[in-house]
């Protein structure tokens, strides 16, 4: 794994500058609402329950299914989702809502069952973690991120949610505007040996440290650098640092380890 030291912060500076110009010019209708999260919660606002939950299970919706898919279809899933009124939310059969879901083809036959029959659950832990802390804002801002994560991902944990990963909970917490990137399957790719060679690990902990320790080298918020790499990856948007790369069009190749540096 390269030392960050060994690369100056211009040519890390200069290469998400490549990213956004490239994004910003030849891929249209890229969601910015990460960003205007972080920049909300940066200049004081308090998320409310509601919106802690809409964060949350939005996280869990695109787990497996295309974010365009869902974007598309937030109007239908926040109705179909009592427009996450938690009261209401409670009331409603995880049986009607898989059939909802599954109407509007937001559904994955393999995650969305078990997270809508477990949403009362989660539901409920966000109302425990609300008595304790006095608000889910207090909560996931009283600790660093990573402490965070591990209360709400970790198997032991007293407000485990069910159904949610280190990667799932990071992007809810992303969602909430905190500074954190999302380990997927994008993001390890283009940050592994071949290729940025900025991880070396498949550790969700490994790239979320990394990604902070470059965040705090280049002056460049983790939720930006997140943006730029996952957008430059994820099908529907760049599709360039694919599985299978499209090294000849790649414009950052230059700062690639793989066969694109040439």
């Amino acid at each position: 794994m390269e030392d960050l030291a060994q690369k100056s912060e211009t040519d890390y500076i200069k290469m998400f500058n490549i990213l956004d110009n490239y994004l910003s010019n030849k891929v249209e209708d890229i969601d910015i609402t990460i960003l205007q999260s972080f920049e909300d919660r940066k200049n004081g606002k308090i998320f409310s329950f509601s919106e802690h939950l809409k964060g949350f299970i939005y996280a869990q919706l695109s787990a497996l299914v295309s974010w365009k898919k869902i974007k598309s279809n937030l109007s239908n899933i926040d109705n179909i989702l009592c427009q996450f009124d938690k009261d209401k939310l409670k009331l409603k059969s995880a049986d009607n809502l898989i059939a909802e879901i599954t109407q509007i083809k937001c559904n994955n036959p393999y995650t969305t069952k078990n997270q809508m029959r477990s949403l009362k659950t989660n539901i409920e832990t966000f109302e425990q973690i609300e008595k304790d802390f006095g608000s889910l804002d207090k909560f996931i801002t009283h600790h660093s991120p990573v402490n965070i994560i591990k209360l709400l991902a970790d198997s032991d944990s007293t407000y485990k949610l069910k159904y949610s990963g280190v990667a799932l909970v990071c992007e809810y917490l992303r969602n909430m505007g905190i500074d954190v990137v999302k380990p997927d399957v994008h993001i390890k790719r283009i940050l592994a040996p071949d290729r940025l060679n900025l991880v070396s690990s498949k550790s969700d902990y490994a790239v979320i440290e990394r990604c902070a320790q470059l965040s705090k080298l280049i002056g460049i918020s983790q939720i930006k650098i997140d943006f730029l790499l996952w957008n430059y990856c994820a099908k529907g948007y760049g599709e360039i640092c694919t599985k299978k790369p499209k090294c000849e069009m790649c414009v950052i190749k230059k700062f690639c380890k793989g066969k694109g540096n040439i």
